[in-house]
């Protein structure tokens, strides 16, 4: 396994059933807790300034593969995963250039098989600025049809647009969620899984509810 993904693979069962185990135990084992912790050494060693620490957890019941990259501010310091299987966590590093007074802003796109013929592009970007008085961090995702991701030009503004430290994209099958903390050096999550799969799991915990005994 890859030092920067963590947990072990749901592998077992349908698509549907591999991606709904794997979303009802994101820290099954402490895997979050460990790729948490993983990205907080990151930041540790590398010292103080601008960065982003980011974590995404992959629930889609296939495996994600990594397709391209882009840093509009900074660098990647600690490397994306090329592959994240069904129940694992993927880590990455993100921080601004050395010397060089800038943010982090980046976005990462992976390929993900949605179904027998549809294969898709789910892409996850953060915007961590140089200065916090004047900009807001911002959390932005999108899906796409396989090939058809948008130039950086286009993502990056729409998640300007957007200007939010939490964003939904639900398209083509697949739900990317991503959020991101306040700070300088903030905690990036995201999460790739299927719309069907988070629609049945969405039922089932509001029947828990029901069927929990009033207090």
């Amino acid at each position: 396994m890859a030092t920067n993904v963590f947990g072990k693979p749901v592998t077992e069962g349908t698509r549907t059933e591999r991606a709904l185990e794997a979303l009802n135990n994101p820290n099954v084992d402490g895997k979050r807790d460990v790729a948490l912790a993983y990205v907080r050494r990151l930041k540790a060693n590398w010292g103080n300034g601008v960065s982003t620490l980011g974590i995404f957890y992959n629930a889609t019941g296939e495996t994600l593969t990594f397709t391209q990259e882009n840093s509009s501010y900074g660098q990647i310091e600690g490397p994306y995963p090329t592959r994240v299987q069904n129940g694992q966590w993927g880590a990455f590093f993100h921080t601004k250039k050395p010397v060089v007074a800038s943010g982090s802003v980046g976005f990462v796109v992976y390929r993900v098989r949605v179904s027998d013929t549809t294969v898709c592009n789910p892409l996850i970007a953060w915007s961590v600025p140089w200065s916090q008085v004047s900009y807001n961090n911002q959390a932005y995702c999108d899906v796409f049809d396989e090939g058809k991701v948008d130039s950086t030009e286009k993502i990056y503004q729409k998640m300007e647009d957007v200007d939010s430290r939490q964003y939904v994209s639900i398209k083509l099958g697949m739900m990317v969620t991503s959020q991101i903390e306040t700070g300088t050096s903030p905690v990036y999550e995201a999460e790739f899984t299927r719309e069907d799969v988070a629609a049945k799991k969405k039922i089932a915990d509001q029947q828990d509810v029901e069927a929990s005994p009033s207090t």
